[in-house]
């Protein structure tokens, strides 16, 4: 696709804007992008960082895709969710400007705030054994043994 504002250069900028409520989209090549205002926000953050004296000791790689911050930088995004984690200090001042706040409010038709997600996989199988040890302690044995069911189910119906 080519570049929407000059027409001659290939397209690697991708622009969504709300005015009014209505949502408009460009494609733009990375000059006219840095000429509109448009720039690799954390290219940018890096060189601030890099200017406020901030410099890892050594090269700290992301553990599940090996991404280091510079490829973040230079590729404009993170390489996994487990980036966010690795590398929350230096990325949370661009999330935080990237859309006005840290902490996302999602939409629902009714205006609600969303529930959490469940935890899935491995991480739900976790939070129901904790559910069943709080209910045997509380004596809660009906809970505990609809619990004990639905870790069975989880783990594949397996008897222990």
């Amino acid at each position: 696709m080519k570049c929407q504002a000059c027409g001659k250069h290939a397209a690697v900028t991708h622009v969504k804007t709300i005015t009014n409520g209505e949502l408009s989209e460009y494609f733009l090549c990375a000059e006219c992008a840095r000429r509109l205002g448009y720039g690799n926000l954390f290219a940018e953050l890096g060189h601030s960082l890099n200017l406020l004296g901030f410099q890892p000791e050594a090269e700290e790689r992301c553990p599940c895709c090996g991404a280091a911050w510079k490829d973040i930088v230079r590729a404009g995004r993170v390489g996994c969710p487990e980036c966010y984690r690795t590398f929350y200090d230096r990325l949370l001042p661009a999330v935080q400007r990237m859309h006005g706040s840290v902490r996302h409010q999602g939409k629902t038709p009714d205006g609600s705030l969303p529930r959490a997600p469940e935890p899935a996989g491995k991480g739900l199988l976790l939070v129901k054994r904790r559910q069943l040890r709080e209910a045997i302690d509380a004596e809660k044995f009906e809970d505990a043994a609809v619990l004990r069911d639905e870790i069975r189910a989880l783990e594949g119906g397996r008897d222990e």
